[in-house]
């Protein structure tokens, strides 16, 4: 399954970019039902995929891995699920957006935004946590440091670790990480490396420069396996 302009990512795929497990990223977009004191709940996906269930596998837009990276970088400040839901839902709403954090709204104006997410929320423990070193706003800024936005919209990510020479847009490739001035996929790169061909030649076979088949390689050698 393809679609053009929206990127198309398995579980494993997103995974592997975003570096969020597997498990976690079905939790976070199905839900997950569980025990809790001796009675089955459901806890709610945080959001709901850009793409459609299709033969019962998720899949993941392009918005949904910059989606991933944000939550994963709230989680990592140990917000709870339960808080962090909150903090979603409140984004939502204040943004009119179904995924908040890959607008460029929190980058550019990430502070007012962040005292209007805590004053929805009313949680006292939330507000103490995310005003703490790492607050809101700056965890925000920090992780879309590295996306570029169209009308206000997630657009491409070019990431760190192929060093300019890289990027992930849905508008190319259906969102394979390619290289940014040849369009080749870096996995192609990496594939022809694995199978022999070494650097030099092969600039000589996709006719593309040194600096960009090392970045390609740096890239693919960091991708969670």
């Amino acid at each position: 399954m393809k679609i053009v302009g929206t990127g198309t990512y398995t579980v494993a795929d997103a995974a592997s970019l975003s570096g969020v497990p597997a498990t976690r990223i079905r939790r976070w977009l199905q839900g997950r039902t569980r025990e809790y004191c001796g009675e089955t709940v459901f806890d709610e996906a945080l959001w709901t995929s850009q793409l459609p269930i299709i033969d019962n596998g998720l899949y993941l837009g392009f918005r949904d891995l910059i989606e991933l990276r944000m939550v994963d970088a709230f989680r990592r400040q140990k917000l709870s699920l339960p808080y962090l839901r909150k903090v979603v839902q409140a984004a939502r709403d204040i943004v009119g957006d179904s995924h908040p954090f890959s607008t460029s709204a929190f980058k550019t104006d990430g502070r007012r935004l962040y005292l209007e997410v805590l004053s929805k929320t009313e949680e006292p423990k939330l507000i103490e946590v995310l005003n703490g070193q790492h607050a809101f706003h700056s965890i925000v800024s920090v992780g879309l440091k590295d996306v570029k936005f169209t009308a206000g919209v997630a657009s491409q990510w070019v990431p760190e670790t192929g060093k300019g020479e890289v990027v992930i847009d849905p508008a190319r490739s259906f969102g394979a990480p390619v290289l940014l001035r040849y369009g080749i996929p870096t996995r192609v790169i990496s594939e022809a490396n694995r199978n022999g061909r070494s650097s030099a030649q092969i600039t000589s076979d996709y006719e593309v420069d040194l600096k960009a088949v090392r970045a390609a390689l740096a890239f693919e050698g960091e991708l969670v396996a």
